[in-house]
């Protein structure tokens, strides 16, 4: 079925082996899996296993234990998916930066408040936010705490205070201070100061240097964070490509592929976006044409 339909096929293969739909399904657990999704999802009902414990697994997991709640079958599925889930990354294996989007305002917002001693009657003018938009971060009220000794002397400078600091910082800009002056003509222009920018990009480096020792220490936050990361950027299964069931009727009988060659071909088959990188020699040539064969295999 896989090599003359590109797919799971019940109706050929039951003509193949004078064999139910449900029987021959009950014969490939393991082998083959009900789609959740079909029905509401464009895709087809039966998904062969390389197919569907590959991909985002955890999306997938979510979405079979759903369809399990209503229809015990696929339970078969939540085992297998649990199975494929790719190892958790720890927190000491996790880079997190000022300025990454997939941090939720809440959390810049609390370490400002710590880091930074904002008082209480300021916080709810003092806040972060973040446009998804346009990426970009935004603290409201930053003026208003210029005058305290961590806004302008800990982690600020008289030119830059802290919160505009963090706010270049999460927009991942560096600090830059100019000073203006008027030419000969009267024209105002800016100038770069060199010694005002050097003290604010040092406190720049204060508040990376505090946000790197301050992110992981609370335990709950940790697990929230880790969790969150995991869930976001360490949930893909690559698919392990099997060429072996593929036929060349035609080819040159003296022409005989390579294992690494059928799984080349089976990859562009069913992958939808490949690249061919082999080293000179390994055989592309030969893979492009005979996917060429299959693609078109009246022409000569």
């Amino acid at each position: 079925s896989i090599g003359e339909k590109a797919r799971v096929d019940m109706a050929y293969m039951g003509q193949l082996t004078g064999k139910g739909e449900d029987s021959l399904f009950a014969d490939l657990q393991g082998v083959v899996f009900l789609n959740p999704d079909y029905g509401e999802k464009d895709g087809e009902k039966y998904l062969p296993a390389d197919e569907y414990l590959s991909g985002n697994v955890r999306e997938k997991l979510r979405a079979a234990r759903t369809a399990a709640l209503q229809d015990d079958q696929f339970a078969v599925n939540v085992q297998a998916l649990k199975n494929a889930q790719p190892k958790d990354l720890d927190a000491s294996e996790i880079d997190v930066r000022l300025g990454a989007t997939w941090l939720d305002p809440a959390t810049i917002q609390q370490f400002m408040v710590e880091t930074f001693s904002v008082p209480y009657r300021f916080r709810d003018i003092v806040q972060v936010r973040f446009s998804p938009m346009t990426a970009e971060w935004n603290i409201s009220g930053k003026t208003r705490l210029s005058s305290t000794v961590a806004a302008s002397v800990t982690y600020g400078t008289d030119r830059a205070n802290a919160y505009r600091i963090l706010e270049d910082t999460l927009n991942l800009r560096d600090v830059r201070i100019y000073d203006t002056v008027e030419d000969a003509a009267g024209r105002e222009t800016r100038v770069l100061n060199q010694k005002e920018t050097t003290l604010a990009q040092q406190k720049q480096q204060a508040i990376k240097d505090a946000f790197q020792k301050w992110i992981w220490q609370d335990p709950t936050r940790r697990q929230r964070l880790v969790e969150k990361y995991n869930d976001l950027f360490n949930s893909t299964k690559p698919r392990e490509y099997d060429g072996s069931h593929i036929t060349f009727s035609g080819m040159n009988p003296e022409i005989i592929l390579r294992e690494h060659q059928r799984t080349a071909i089976a990859h562009v088959l069913y992958g939808g976006n490949t690249l061919l990188a082999h080293q000179v020699g390994a055989g592309k040539t030969f893979e492009m044409l005979s996917l060429i064969h299959i693609s078109e295999p009246t022409r000569p």
